[in-house]
């Protein structure tokens, strides 16, 4: 039986490992013809209701996680795009490479270091995601058999596809590369020495152990290479980081706008987006992005734009009432075009470096 899960809806009790779908970061339900999750679902697992939300076939939906990367409107009842950032973040903070792996790699028994990251499949990850990752500069590789997604009944030969466009993407944008290994790191044993003495005798074995776990204990092991990047991810937390792009989802009073207040969501993906380029500036005309641009020549100010943007990029300003816009917030949707009866917008392809300017904006005369 088919059902849709929203974010007013907590089912993580009785679905403790389900994707959900979060109405607030759909557009087609306000109007859009976006089905990428659809054609991305590799089991046909998502169709649309009569509200023309997506909703999730519990039976044929193997938690593949593939439309979470396509799409900020999916989501895990375990886990977030930005929880997966954080724990990679904490890895490199322990002077850790980062190993990403998907769970067809892991055998029954196998139990895979602290630095792995296990996932259904590869392709959860966004380009944004990679991007973000590699503009902090944390050394991240993917481990295990590609020859695995062929055969994967999770995903299949898709996911592949999915995820290697996805870092290729964000190598382009970044001008850094995701590393490789063919031998998954696994768990380190502090006693194994002792419990299997080949090749060591029992007093050199309890030896390396105790220095071993001095190391552990001192710091010195997790942080063996890593004073320089440590100080710079301190000085570099996700707060500042996020106040420094100054981004505002709060509702804010506006005498001009219908409801007497106005507010504006941030996509995740775009977040992420938005902070990798507040990281390494130097690689936004390098990203491609969509937005939308104004005609200020034919717009009346009539503000039909501003009542079906999704995210609040558009809005009417509070000082004058006139159409505002921050291209920091534009999906590149495309409402705001069927929505304008003078063909005033239009959407274009910019480069990044549109949300590196102080009004993060386009206009044309």
């Amino acid at each position: 039986m088919a059902e849709v899960a929203d974010n007013t809806q907590d089912e993580r009790t009785v679905h403790p490992q389900r994707i959900l779908v979060l109405r607030d970061f759909c557009t087609r339900f306000r109007g859009s013809a976006c089905d990428r999750c659809a054609r991305a679902c590799p089991h046909g697992a998502i169709e649309f209701n009569s509200e023309e939300l997506p909703v999730i076939d519990a039976q044929t939906c193997t938690n593949c996680g593939i439309c979470l990367g396509i799409c900020d409107a999916f989501t895990s009842t375990r886990v977030t795009m930005i929880d997966l950032h954080a724990r990679v973040r904490r890895i490199a903070l322990r002077g850790e490479d980062v190993v990403i792996t998907c769970k067809e790699n892991i055998f029954p028994g196998f139990q895979p270091a602290a630095n792995v990251v296990v996932l259904p499949c590869l392709a959860t990850l966004s380009p944004e995601f990679w991007t973000l990752v590699l503009a902090e500069n944390i050394p991240v590789s993917i481990a295990g058999d590609l020859a695995y997604c062929a055969d994967c009944d999770r995903a299949g030969e898709f996911g592949e596809m999915l995820f290697t466009h996805a870092i290729a993407t964000a190598e382009q944008w970044t001008g850094r590369k995701v590393g490789y290994l063919e031998t998954i790191p696994e768990k380190e044993n502090l006693v194994k020495d002792l419990a299997n003495p080949e090749g060591v005798d029992r007093r050199s074995a309890f030896t390396n152990l105790a220095a071993d776990v001095a190391d552990v204990a001192s710091g010195k092991r997790r942080l063996r290479n890593s004073d320089v990047l440590q100080q710079f991810y301190e000085r570099k937390e996700r707060a500042r980081a996020r106040a420094r792009l100054n981004l505002n989802e709060s509702p804010q009073f506006n005498d001009f706008a219908p409801e007497g207040h106005t507010k504006q969501t941030m996509h995740p993906k775009r977040r992420m987006l938005l902070e990798a380029i507040d990281r390494e500036p130097a690689i936004a005309p390098n990203v491609p992005v969509v937005i939308s641009c104004t005609d200020r020549a034919l717009c009346t100010n009539a503000l039909d734009c501003a009542a079906v943007c999704p995210t609040g990029a558009r809005y009417p300003d509070p000082a004058d009432g006139t159409l505002a816009f921050d291209a920091r917030y534009c999906i590149g949707c495309g409402l705001c075009v069927s929505a304008c009866a003078q063909g005033a917008v239009q959407l274009i392809e910019e480069s990044a470096e549109v949300f590196l300017t102080e009004e993060a904006g386009c206009e044309q005369a």
